[in-house]
């Protein structure tokens, strides 16, 4: 439990992170581009080694690392896209909800069993998505393209995916430590090579223009950003718990805590059903864990 708690601490960080990037005049894309490059840093010094070689193109999980890779990057500027063209609140609901994905996937891929008290709490879980993610007056459409309207849906079916993919490739091939630091940086690599070369072109063409401060955003957010993931992967090993457990407590946790912060910190004020959203979330996460614990013990 300790490595889910950790992920959904490094997690809702760089959530809390990417808002303070906006007031300090951050760009998000560069910060995000110099964080992948951090990323791969971080996991080599923590892993003692760069783990890239030449045998590593012929490793069964390095495609899917590739895939990975490219997702990650693919992900980040979905959301970027999506919450300048339809809005925060709808792009921030489409991620969160896409907790449905990797769930389904893990009952009927891995043969989870279907416990009602953790059906129950996935279910509050989305309840409590909505709630929190309503705001009226944040919810503003920027501009009015049709094709807008399918970026949080491809949003929706990434962030899913990613989860799932996560999921696939600790159960199939991270069996040690040194893979999963080699996956993880493999990953991270892919992101920051297509990330570099598409910064590059902007800097070319003058869309883009560097500063010290975006590279030092990407340092902020790099660190915490690896092991937000490698924390998550640790905890998919828990074998008291299962994935369809292990994401929606993960995705949930974090907004909890996004929200939490919100008040204390940015001073935030929340209205009666984003505080109904708050206790659906903290019930939530209490009957998927305790269905889970459950079960374990009748095991």
């Amino acid at each position: 439990m300790l490595f889910l708690i950790l992920s959904i601490l490094f997690s809702a960080y760089l959530g809390i992170v990417f808002t303070l990037f906006k007031r300090v005049g951050i760009d998000s894309f560069q910060a995000i581009v110099y964080n992948y490059i951090v990323c791969v840093i971080t996991g080599s010094f923590y892993s003692g080694q760069f783990p890239i070689h030449a045998t590593t193109f012929t490793e069964p999980w390095f495609p899917w690392a590739m895939v990975m890779g490219t997702m990650f990057i693919a992900t980040f500027n979905l959301i970027a896209r999506s919450s300048l063209l339809v809005g925060v609140t709808i792009t921030q609901t489409a991620n969160k909800l896409s907790l449905v994905i990797p769930v389904s996937i893990s009952f009927w891929a891995y043969n989870e069993p279907i416990l009602p008290l953790k059906v129950l709490g996935i279910v509050l879980a989305i309840g409590a998505v909505l709630m929190l993610s309503y705001n009226p007056q944040k919810n503003e459409t920027k501009k009015s393209f049709q094709w807008a309207s399918l970026l949080p849906i491809l949003l929706f079916l990434n962030s899913g995916l990613i989860d799932s993919l996560t999921t696939y490739v600790q159960q199939q091939y991270i069996h040690t430590e040194a893979i999963a630091n080699a996956y993880l940086i493999c990953g991270f690599s892919i992101a920051a090579i297509i990330g570099v070369g598409v910064l590059g072109m902007q800097y070319q063409r003058g869309i883009q223009q560097f500063a010290l401060k975006h590279v030092l955003g990407g340092i902020v957010l790099g660190v915490p950003n690896y092991f937000s993931i490698y924390f998550l992967l640790k905890a998919l090993e828990n074998p008291s718990l299962n994935s369809s457990a292990i994401i929606p407590i993960n995705n949930i946790g974090i907004l909890f805590v996004v929200s939490l912060c919100g008040i204390f910190f940015f001073r935030e004020t929340l209205r009666p059903i984003n505080w109904v959203g708050l206790l659906l979330a903290l019930l939530a996460i209490i009957f998927i864990y305790g269905a889970e614990q459950l079960a374990w013990i009748i095991q």
